[in-house]
């Protein structure tokens, strides 16, 4: 009998121990609205750097939480009504799509390279067009033909976008006919601080093996004319620039 109380007493003493360890690890958790709240004060910004043979793109998709976004939506409410139309949108970004252009820098083993925008601006609200705290997303589309890459080269995204919000950060890379990339540094050390209009935020990144050399049959006409043209060349994306809803 004394053992069988002993085997009872032991297997309530583990269950008395999980219990507590549980309520532990649930009171030590961060709690949903305490992350959501401190996200609200960030922009989120994603860049992709792919380099192939021919160009070097870079998408930036970024992300804005609740307090930068109602700054935004109220910008693109031209009317004041609370509610955002497609062509307040449409307005809103011919607005803000050059400044978005020289905002975004590009080097190369040191050289500085001339991106040229190979899209429109899009911007999504997330089914969300009313004026006020939400989410919304912001897309930009550029691309340069690629210079001589070497082994060991450098290359350094320069973000000057919304420097006075808090910024978190989600680099990709994507290397092409042969082209090995790796990320050296996401951001620097102070990426989640405001800044002032003249600093950046560096994405920086090396060329492990450059891309194979491209056979002359193989070169894509629509952008090197696009390149000679001028942007207004370029050929667009099939849905409007503003959107409600992103695939």
């Amino acid at each position: 009998m004394c053992d069988t109380f002993q085997a009872a007493h032991g297997r309530w003493s583990k269950v008395r121990l999980t219990l507590l360890l549980c309520a532990i690890t649930a009171l030590g958790a961060p709690r949903p609205a305490e992350a959501h709240n401190f996200l609200s004060e960030f922009i989120q910004h994603g860049i992709r750097l792919t380099v192939g043979a021919e160009h070097v793109d870079i998408t930036v998709d970024l992300t804005f939480f609740e307090e930068w976004s109602a700054r935004e939506r109220a910008v693109m409410d031209a009317d004041g009504s609370g509610n955002i139309t497609r062509t307040e949108l449409e307005s809103y970004l011919n607005k803000l799509a050059p400044q978005l252009s020289r905002q975004i820098g590009l080097r190369v083993a040191g050289r500085e390279l001339t991106l040229i925008p190979l899209y429109d601006p899009e911007v999504d609200l997330l089914a969300d067009d009313k004026v006020g705290s939400s989410h919304h997303r912001l897309r930009l589309f550029f691309f340069v033909s690629t210079p001589g890459l070497a082994a060991g080269d450098e290359i350094v995204i320069e973000d000057r976008l919304w420097p006075e919000a808090k910024a978190l950060a989600t680099p990709q890379i994507e290397g092409r006919d042969g082209c090995k990339l790796t990320t050296l540094v996401a951001v620097d050390a102070a990426l989640a601080t405001a800044r002032s209009q003249e600093e950046k935020r560096l994405f920086k990144f090396r060329c492990l093996q450059p891309p194979n050399k491209p056979a002359e049959s193989m070169n894509n006409p629509t952008r090197s004319a696009a390149k000679v043209a001028g942007p207004s060349a370029f050929p667009q994306p099939s849905k409007s620039s503003a959107t409600h809803s992103m695939p």
